[in-house]
């Protein structure tokens, strides 16, 4: 297994290129690991609603360094095992929030005046709602509730089954640190993928290929080879690219307003 510390590109067959960055939820990446400057648009497998999310947790950070965190912290579960082991590495910035990767390529997408879309669908959205109360239904079944229980073990377990598989990037500094948080995210993100079953993240990921499609096909009306950029767990992006490739169909979308 080769791990992804490059971005991916994927063609369109009806034009334009997804350029998948897989980064590591709440670290600051080396300017080695980002991705270059040539995309025309931004794609984010988020609600619009994270952008007063982010504005909070920002506002956060600049009344009490370090208290979005904390409190992140102290609300439990595997996010919270994920960022109390990264804050113990010295040498690269982990553990941030907002998460620095998006919440930085939103900012230079509204500077630069590029189209932003926030493509989880929204309460309204019928479909959604019922993905979403399957969720519940899966969350709640007794098995589940169980591995609750042992959450820590299996977290703890998960981490050192996936951290052999990690390699180190190639960065000037602080390599074995990064491969450290990658695992941890990996570990965090297999945890959580757990909670649900196999067909509720076909499901997921195929709403989420779909409308790619359609912020690719909004922002190819006006340059027929644009580059939309998605930021994405390092962990998730081969499940959402190869469900890309098996075509599925365009859902219409449109570019949101970032909010200042």
């Amino acid at each position: 297994m080769t791990w992804p510390w490059k971005s991916v590109d994927w063609n369109d067959p009806n034009g334009g290129t997804i350029r998948f960055y897989p980064y590591i939820p709440t670290m600051v990446s080396p300017r080695e690991l980002r991705p270059r400057d040539d995309w025309d648009g931004l794609a984010l497998l988020l609600h619009p609603d994270e952008q007063e999310i982010w504005e909070e947790e920002s506002q956060m950070e600049k009344n009490g360094k370090g208290s979005a965190t904390m409190l992140a912290i102290h609300g439990g579960g595997d996010f919270s095992r994920m960022l109390m082991k990264m804050q113990l590495l010295e040498d690269i910035r982990a553990a941030k929030l907002p998460d620095p990767e998006p919440f930085r390529l939103v900012n230079l997408a509204k500077k630069s005046g590029l189209p932003t879309y926030f493509l989880e669908p929204g309460a309204d959205d019928e479909e959604w709602l019922n993905w979403s109360l399957e969720v519940v239904d899966e969350a709640s079944k007794l098995s589940r509730m169980i591995g609750h229980l042992f959450a820590r073990r299996r977290f703890r377990k998960t981490w050192k089954g996936v951290q052999s598989d990690v390699t180190e990037p190639s960065v000037k500094d602080s390599s074995e640190e990064i491969a450290i948080c990658a695992g941890l995210a990996a570990a965090w993100w297999r945890c959580s993928e757990s909670m649900l079953n196999k067909q509720l993240r076909d499901t997921r990921n195929l709403r989420f290929a779909a409308r790619l499609r359609g912020a690719l096909a909004d922002l190819t009306i006006n340059k027929e080879s644009a580059i939309l950029m998605v930021p994405i767990y390092q962990d998730w992006m081969k499940d959402v690219l190869a469900t890309l490739k098996t075509n599925p169909e365009v859902e219409s979308f449109e570019a949101v307003d970032v909010e200042d």
